[in-house]
């Protein structure tokens, strides 16, 4: 007989006609899930600084925008980024059409000049730098700057906290269950994490920055705090007291 009593709870109880060896007779199945939490603060961040470069021909635009962004790298690696916190992330050449222009006798629009853009993924190790090395970019011709992206470097200790907050939710739910029922909990049968855990659901709390065009007043970034969450399903096995 399997009776549901909530979504996260669900109990049967063990016969002969049961294809059931987790749980002995007179006992009964109760499953249990959960999701722990653990609160800490971000010690890494990725921001995406770029430039956008305009030209009559696609070769000036990708000439001038490789000059800009040769600039831009190398006030990165002097305001003490290293060379492999930086990677490049896209490149793009696009034609600019004329706006309310008449087409040609193909039927397309007439184009006026070309936009080159090139981004950098930057990871900043050092937090309390973010401000300092985005104005170092804009210094040397950045014109577009997306982020920050916060995140942990190693999220070890966050998640086996997270972990532990869910086994003790768990068990205090299964406790109440089994005392509703006049029960008690005697074992646990099986635990099991859903989910994926190596890349796990953080929330962030900060600052952002999304700027395209003139560099903006160095603003102070605060990282705020991060939540990292682990979802465990677990089988008790309960028995009368």
């Amino acid at each position: 007989m399997v009776k549901f009593l909530t979504g996260l709870a669900l109990f049967a109880i063990a016969g002969p006609v049961v294809a059931q060896t987790t749980v002995g007779p007179g006992e009964t199945l109760l499953q249990i899930q959960t999701v722990g939490e653990a609160t800490t603060r971000p010690d890494l961040a990725t921001v995406s600084i770029g430039v956008v470069s305009t030209g009559t021909t696609a070769r000036e635009a990708t000439d001038a925008n490789a000059t800009q962004i040769s600039a831009v790298i190398a006030a990165l690696r002097k305001a003490g980024v290293e060379a492999r916190y930086l990677r490049t992330q896209q490149i793009n050449v696009q034609p600019r059409f004329a706006r309310n222009s008449p087409t040609d006798y193909e039927g397309q629009a007439q184009i006026t000049g070309y936009v080159a853009r090139n981004s950098v993924g930057v990871t900043i190790v050092d937090l309390a730098k973010a401000p300092d090395i985005i104005a170092a970019g804009f210094g040397a011709g950045a014109n577009s700057v997306n982020g920050p992206y916060l995140s942990l470097r190693n999220d070890t200790a966050a998640l086996a906290e997270a972990r532990r907050d869910a086994l003790a939710k768990a068990r205090v739910e299964a406790d109440a269950y089994a005392d509703g029922l006049g029960m008690k909990v005697v074992r646990v049968l099986r635990l099991s994490e859903r989910g994926n855990t190596a890349t796990p659901d953080l929330f962030v709390s900060a600052n952002r920055v999304s700027v395209v065009g003139s560099p903006p007043p160095p603003t102070p970034m605060s990282s705020g705090e991060m939540r990292e969450r682990a979802t465990l399903w677990i089988d008790y096995a309960l028995a009368p007291k």
